[in-house]
């Protein structure tokens, strides 16, 4: 009997994760695509059942159904979805594995050519899978989309995501929030950019939950580095996107490498307090950092938004001191708003209590999304 649990994580990690010294962003052949299983799961006494098949994934063109078990991948025993995720993860497209199946009462062992995970498009854009490489040599995955249209130089964006380490490449995502605000500036004759943390979707290196902060910091380094040497960009006109704890490395690297704007969303003047899902490292580091005084170092125009239902109930006060400590230095430089009943994820409710725990399941707005484009307006 399959075990009834809720998949809706499960599904989302299995069916997307199977899968400072500086050079130049590098070819995607040099850095290869992550493994696509395609595949939701779910818990079963005999292994992980499969509960839903990816069109033009591995396990479709395997021939995988829903109701199959994976009962062992390189002959190791499934017996959580986790260890499926694991097992593909290994792999890269283009590499096989030994997959071993049981269908109803029937069990068969065949070897699986992995597919690669299916890349984004954009209507407007041209999308560039390439790399960044750290001093010690780990290649850092990078997405890179540029106008469609003749040549020349853009303003540009890149995106400094937040504290966790899910990926930034996620084509299938829908086009709400984070994901569908990078591709309506991606349409706005704005060259983005966006890099994978440590170990996370097609980059090398250790996975992001053991990293410190310095790695993580030296990757956005590499990043704003290679975009401000993009034949495509105006090195004069790039701006920061810092979404939650991304916010906090925004002055850092503006204070090293000058950008033309800074934008932060629901993010703190002061280093984080730890929180499950990063390296005690990460935060010891981080603690020694003085996020007030880059803010106070940089010379920029910056737009600090936050959610007045975010769950982190001092996010006004980090707000609008970074807006205080801005506008010291640089009269009218800084602007703060805050939109009413948003939460972290910037989708609203109707109270407090009703976002606490609930945060991007709220009803969706476009608010955030208009302040950010209007400012950028303003930069083009």
């Amino acid at each position: 009997m399959m075990a009834r649990v809720d998949v809706r994580t499960i599904a989302v990690v299995a069916l997307c994760a199977c899968g400072s010294g500086l050079v130049d962003a590098q070819p995607v052949s040099e850095l290869p695509r992550r493994a696509w299983f395609g595949v939701a799961l779910a818990p079963h006494d005999r292994g992980v059942a499969i509960t839903s098949v990816v069109d033009g994934s591995t396990a479709a063109a395997e021939g995988m159904r829903v109701g199959d078990v994976i009962v062992a991948i390189d002959d190791v025993a499934m017996r959580a979805p986790a260890d499926v995720v694991k097992a593909v993860t290994r792999h890269v497209s283009g590499e096989t594995m030994r997959l071993e199946r049981l269908r109803g009462d029937e069990r068969d062992r065949r070897t699986v050519a992995l597919r690669p995970f299916p890349r984004e498009t954009i209507p407007g854009a041209v999308l560039d899978y390439a790399s960044v490489r750290l001093d010690d040599g780990t290649r850092l995955r990078t997405i890179v989309s540029v106008p469609d249209a003749p040549a020349r130089r853009f303003p540009a964006l890149l995106l400094l995501q937040g504290g966790g380490c899910g990926s930034v490449d996620i084509p299938m995502a829908p086009a709400v929030g984070p994901a569908g605000l990078m591709r309506t500036i991606a349409t706005q004759s704005f060259v983005t950019m966006r890099v994978e943390k440590s170990g996370v979707g097609d980059s090398e290196g250790p996975p992001c939950e053991v990293i410190g902060y310095e790695r993580e910091l030296a990757g956005y380094r590499a990043a704003l580095a290679a975009l401000k040497r993009h034949p495509r960009v105006d090195p004069d006109r790039i701006v920061l996107l810092g979404l939650s704890l991304g916010g906090a490395f925004a002055p850092t690297l503006a204070r090293e490498q000058r950008v033309r704007g800074i934008i932060v969303y629901g993010t703190l003047a002061t280093p984080p307090s730890p929180y499950p899902g990063r390296s005690e490292q990460f935060f010891r580091e981080f603690a020694s950092v003085d996020v007030a005084g880059d803010w106070a170092a940089i010379d920029a125009r910056v737009l600090v938004l936050h959610g007045e239902f975010d769950e982190n109930t001092t996010a006004a006060d980090h707000a609008r001191r970074i807006a205080a400590i801005v506008n010291e230095r640089h009269s009218g430089a800084a602007l703060h708003r805050e939109f009413k009943g948003l939460d972290h994820c910037w989708t609203r409710h109707v109270s407090m209590e009703q976002s606490r725990g609930h945060c991007g399941t709220g009803a969706a707005t476009a608010e955030v999304d208009d302040a950010i484009l209007t400012f950028l307006g303003s930069i083009r």
